[in-house]
């Protein structure tokens, strides 16, 4: 291993880079000024590239010469790939737009909306998301993962949550494992907020794939529904004093 690092030390000092066969891993950001015999480039898909963020003319305009720089690293080969979906479910995703020339037909067929426009493309975006208290949209990752501001009034049940982090709690230990491997505080929120009844609404919590549904997603939504019914039986008897109390003559 010493001799390892001084060699390390020895490339560094001299800024040489290995002639060895290998992979570089790079962003495009970084990749500006060089080259490679081959190039691949991953998630060139919408959300990405552009990024979901890009929202300007201009903004689109440096993401596809961000896309420019990446496709022009290769001198001979050049791979780009997008992904249908993440973690295998959820929302299907689109090939970006900056790819339709030289698609064929039928993928670009596949990437346009229902409506024909790519401004319809936006309204299904994670920028379409909206607070679940004040109805306004969602400006950050954060804040579309919990559904809703950070300065707005919480609307879930302390209790539903507080049974969500005890289970959490036991789950993380028997697997060993830190808790938010399991779900994040964020994440937790939200189940208690949105309460899913069902498989299909529970993966539609932001954040929340497929893969840690069908792993957990059974034991979530007992919890959910032991909650809410817990909330039903707890009004159905507060409503006959309520009753009550609306028949007694006022004073």
């Amino acid at each position: 291993m010493a001799a390892v690092s001084a060699e390390l030390d020895r490339r560094a000092e001299t800024q040489h880079v290995p002639s060895a066969q290998g992979v570089t891993v790079s962003t495009l950001h970084s990749a500006k000024g060089l080259e490679w015999d081959a190039v691949a480039l991953f998630g060139v898909h919408e959300g990405s590239l552009p990024f979901v963020l890009a929202n300007t003319p201009e903004q689109v305009a440096e993401e596809r010469r961000l896309l420019y720089v990446g496709v022009t690293r290769a001198r001979e080969h050049l791979r780009v790939s997008w992904s249908r979906t993440r973690n295998g479910g959820g929302t299907s995703r689109n090939p970006s737009r900056f790819l339709d020339p030289v698609l064929p037909e039928r993928d670009r067929t596949a990437a346009a909306p229902a409506s024909g426009s790519r401004r319809g493309r936006s309204k299904s975006s994670v920028l379409a998301a909206h607070c679940r208290a004040c109805g306004q949209s969602l400006a950050n990752a954060a804040e579309r993962k919990l559904g809703r501001h950070s300065g707005c009034p919480a609307t879930y049940d302390e209790d539903m949550l507080a049974r969500l982090k005890e289970w959490r709690r036991t789950e993380a230990a028997e697997q060993s494992l830190p808790a938010y491997c399991v779900f994040t505080d964020a994440t937790l929120v939200s189940i208690a907020e949105s309460k899913p009844r069902n498989p299909t609404e529970l993966v539609a919590i932001h954040g929340l794939g497929t893969t840690k549904a069908s792993k957990y997603g059974e034991s979530v939504l007992a919890i959910v529904a032991d909650g809410a019914g817990a909330d039903d039986a707890k009004t159905s008897e507060e409503t006959p004093k309520k009753g009550l109390l609306s028949q007694l003559p006022l004073p």
